[in-house]
């Protein structure tokens, strides 16, 4: 029977899930909602629904079983303690699966971005987290529980720094910001003192989406309005402090640039770059005697999940022909 490899990214927001054949060819890429445990209203429970339903529906729709998948690589949002990834790598056991490395999505942006899969990986998305995998294949996640581990990052925190920007000018004496004039008509009133009640109507109403307001902080940014450009100089200040504390920690060869490797939509798509050069500038004043390369990914970070499972069945010679025989992504340094 022919033999394939799985990849998965899980995130808060969506998942994508890539089956290709052991000679590295695509045979399937499948969209898929929110596998993080954490967002989702069931927990664990919930998550290990919707991976039986994705795993089903893929096995079905390119007539093969569970046996054909040969190695499997699952990056999911949410695998950040110990804890976490017992209770995880249960559940993907008890779906039929052998041979697969279990990791925080984190870790994949690496695989994606560097083509000696070794590196840091930033990821700005609906949250945020920073990890690491050194020459000697050892790896480290810092941060991924949100303010318990000082997580200033992802959307969801954009969009509460702007809400709670507007409700400190109301109430708390706070600087007027410019985020005041843009908000969206969702969130105007036209009392200040019913700010609060609406912002959390519309959000149990899903009317809105907390992450979706990061946008206006960096449509503000743009225009020069300081509170906004502190909101993201301090995102960029708690990320480099987490790769620094990564470079720490990890043994990376000197003598070859280190990846920085930059994925999410925050990092990506984010229309302001106080994030990325604060963090640059935090990382190359700290490390003045080593060589960095900052890399935007902008290739799926699913891919990464799809290198990694294919190292163990072929050559690395072989995955730099398929994956990194042309560049695929910006170097910013």
């Amino acid at each position: 029977m022919k033999k394939y490899i799985l990849g998965l990214d899980g995130g808060g927001t969506k998942t994508q899930c890539a089956l290709y054949d052991i000679e590295g060819n695509e045979v399937d890429l499948i969209n898929w909602g929110p596998t993080n445990h954490e967002v989702l209203k069931g927990g664990y429970l919930a998550l290990k629904s919707e991976l039986t339903l994705l795993v089903n529906y893929l096995l079905k729709r390119n007539d093969i079983n569970i046996d054909q998948i040969v190695k499997s690589v699952f990056g999911i949002a949410g695998v950040d303690t110990k804890e976490q990834y017992r209770v995880i790598s249960k559940i993907i056991s008890e779906l039929g699966f052998s041979n697969f490395v279990l990791c925080n999505d984190a870790f994949l942006g690496i695989k994606a971005g560097s083509p000696n899969g070794c590196g840091v990986g930033v990821v700005n998305g609906t949250g945020c987290c920073v990890a690491g995998i050194d020459n000697a294949e050892n790896k480290l996640q810092i941060g991924g529980l949100g303010m318990m581990t000082g997580d200033f990052g992802g959307g969801v925190y954009i969009g509460e720094k702007l809400i709670q920007a507007i409700y400190n000018y109301y109430f708390r004496c706070g600087e007027y910001t410019c985020m005041l004039d843009v908000i969206p008509e969702e969130l105007k009133v036209s009392s200040k003192f019913d700010f609060m009640d609406n912002v959390l109507h519309k959000i149990d109403a899903e009317t809105i989406k907390v992450s979706d307001l990061n946008i206006i902080v960096f449509e503000a940014a743009n225009r020069g309005d300081i509170l906004a450009i502190n909101i993201l100089s301090e995102i960029g200040e708690s990320l480099a402090a987490s790769v620094n504390g990564c470079l720490k920690e990890l043994k990376f060869d000197d003598s070859k640039p280190i990846q920085i490797v930059l994925s999410g939509s925050i990092n990506i798509k984010g229309s302001n770059p106080t994030i990325i050069n604060t963090l640059k500038e935090k990382i190359l004043s700290k490390y003045k005697d080593k060589i960095f390369e900052f890399v935007v990914l902008d290739r799926l970070p699913v891919i990464g999940a799809v290198i990694w499972a294919m190292e163990d069945i072929i050559s690395r010679r072989e995955i730099d022909k398929l994956f990194f025989s042309t560049p695929s992504q910006s170097v910013l340094v």
